[in-house]
């Protein structure tokens, strides 16, 4: 199961992030075997990191979290979401220019599967690229997360306002600027893991893996 690890800070997120980056060897030889880093990133007006990783077993997880994890000085609260279902969509190489958001959806429980499937195979106005959307569950309304590339911010809104806040079973979309995302695995370790562990779900190698282009 993929799993955002948020971690929180009250004043100093980029040290945080600095940290993780600076031993994500170290980070990643700990789980070897059991799972992989698969990205950071870091939200705008938030005082955390998220720490995306893939683990085979839950308990190896609990086990990264409250043997590792939690000696990052500065840290403060630790919050799991894991995504349930996940799709990742294929992106263009070249995301330079483009601004990463993630919209999380409070929606009636009796319209989730409609929720998640009609923005799964919905077609996006020009200037907008799905990255990924999957149940996360993660709030008693906070259900559906999905992640979004745009050239502009005012696109996003517009789609939302106009799309997907007039889906029927729609309450409420949040949404958050992700101001900074690594890349964590490279193509080739993605294969290698997935590989070793069996994981032939229908968001591998063509779907997933283009999110870790550089």
């Amino acid at each position: 199961m993929i799993t955002i690890i948020r971690l929180k800070s009250q004043e100093k997120k980029e040290m945080i992030y600095d940290y993780i980056m600076s031993h994500i060897d170290e980070l990643q030889g700990s789980i070897d075997g059991k799972g992989q880093l698969l990205y950071l990133t870091q939200r705008a007006k938030h005082e955390d990191a998220s720490l995306f990783v893939h683990m085979v077993d839950p308990d190896d997880l609990g086990d990264f979290i409250a043997e590792r994890l939690n000696k990052i000085e500065h840290i403060t609260g630790i919050w799991v979401i894991n995504m349930i279902k996940p799709l990742f969509y294929p992106l263009p190489k070249d995301t330079k220019t483009m601004k990463r958001f993630t919209i999380t959806l409070n929606v009636f429980t009796k319209d989730l599967k409609d929720v998640y499937q009609n923005i799964a195979i919905a077609a996006l106005p020009d200037g907008l690229k799905m990255a990924y959307i999957a149940y996360t569950f993660h709030l008693f309304g906070d259900s559906i997360q999905f992640s979004i590339l745009a050239e502009k911010e005012d696109t996003v809104n517009k789609y939302l306002s106009e799309v997907i806040n007039k889906m029927p079973g729609m309450l409420r979309t949040t949404v958050n600027l992700i101001e900074r995302t690594k890349p964590l695995v490279s193509y080739e370790e993605w294969k290698q893991y997935s590989s070793k562990h069996g994981i032939v779900p229908s968001w591998d190698e063509v779907l997933m893996v283009e999110q870790f282009q550089e």
